[in-house]
């Protein structure tokens, strides 16, 4: 279960569609305008990237110019990234700042991540603070979650447990999906909050239903497990998948490939989420992971299972680069 969402797209080391997939996650619905001629929908994740460099990515670079705060943030994260060009870490904080003058919310929170992680910039956590302090002013309830992770480890300011979770309940009681799930984490390991896994399921339910990945990962452990649910592996199953959906989760792409194998005896499809958890996941052993696995399935899986794999996988990559693209580019 992780415990911050303070830049986590800066941890995603891989293929540039793997940072396509991941530069929407944090923000809101930009509409460009609608091409005089609409382009056939491209049936492969590659054909989508191109799709997007060709004519979505020259759209938001005229709406960015426009004086468009949105289409600011999202141009200056892309750059940031480098999703279609080599990162300009400089040219991304700018076109940030410009959206951010206009109190762009989810600028103003970005810039706090820029800063607190400390990865592309020097560290600067006053700086950081500001943004965050300036997020929430605006309305974008990112920053104040972000204040308590920061209050929650000590990051910049004195650690302070009890001023982080009035942090997550301010962001939770404004919908954030993020402090849902974190408020859930606290509920269910008992260490900041007492343990109470009805209340942690809630949250978790409420996080899955307004798109959180973890929210919806976590809650499917807890059917897996039966925490304060009765056992139900297709439930799990279902909600893994969604977290992967939903945030390109690892983790649940490894569960998802699990109940695969176990209850359906789906090896094709199974194979198709082993391939991803080891694509995108950032632990050390996650090959030996796989290994483990597919030395499991030996005598299951045939060549056409195999083959069947590879198309499933890019299946689920186009599936979600379309759910990206609308998020970024409103098409």
């Amino acid at each position: 279960m992780r415990n911050s969402v303070l830049l986590t797209w800066s941890l995603v080391v891989i293929a540039a569609m793997v940072v396509v997939l991941q530069v929407g996650v944090d923000g809101p619905v930009v509409t460009p305008a609608a091409p005089q001629v609409a382009s056939a929908q491209p049936q492969t994740s590659e054909g989508h990237l191109e799709l997007m460099q060709r004519e979505y990515w020259p759209a938001l670079q005229r709406q960015a110019t426009a004086g468009d705060p949105q289409a600011q943030w999202h141009y200056g994260f892309a750059l940031l990234m480098g999703t279609f060009e080599e990162p300009q870490v400089t040219a991304g904080i700018r076109w940030m700042e410009k959206a951010a003058e206009q109190k762009h919310g989810r600028a103003l929170n970005s810039l706090g991540e820029v800063y607190a992680a400390g990865e592309l910039v020097p560290p600067d956590h006053l700086k950081a603070i500001g943004y965050f302090q300036a997020a929430w002013a605006a309305g974008e309830p990112l920053g104040i979650l972000n204040l308590g992770i920061l209050s929650e480890h000590g990051v910049g300011r004195s650690r302070d447990t009890v001023e982080a979770v009035r942090c997550y309940r301010l962001a939770a009681d404004e919908g954030s999906p993020e402090a849902l799930a974190r408020l859930g984490t606290m509920y269910l390991e008992g260490d900041i909050l007492p343990r109470d896994p009805e209340k942690a399921v809630a949250a978790f339910k409420s996080g899955a239903d307004k798109g959180s990945a973890d929210a919806s990962f976590n809650l499917a452990l807890c059917y897996l497990r039966g925490t304060a649910l009765p056992k139900d592996k297709e439930k799990a199953l279902v909600l893994a998948e969604q977290a992967w959906a939903q945030g390109g989760l690892p983790q649940g792409a490894l569960l998802a490939s699990d109940l695969l194998a176990e209850m359906r005896g789906d090896h094709a499809r199974a194979l198709a989420y082993l391939k991803l958890f080891t694509a995108f996941s950032q632990e050390d052993d996650a090959e030996e992971q796989a290994t483990d696995r597919l030395v499991r399935w030996r005598g299951k899986l045939v060549a056409a299972d195999v083959d069947k794999s590879t198309v499933l996988k890019d299946a689920l990559i186009l599936a979600r680069a379309r759910r990206q693209s609308k998020e970024i580019f409103g098409r």
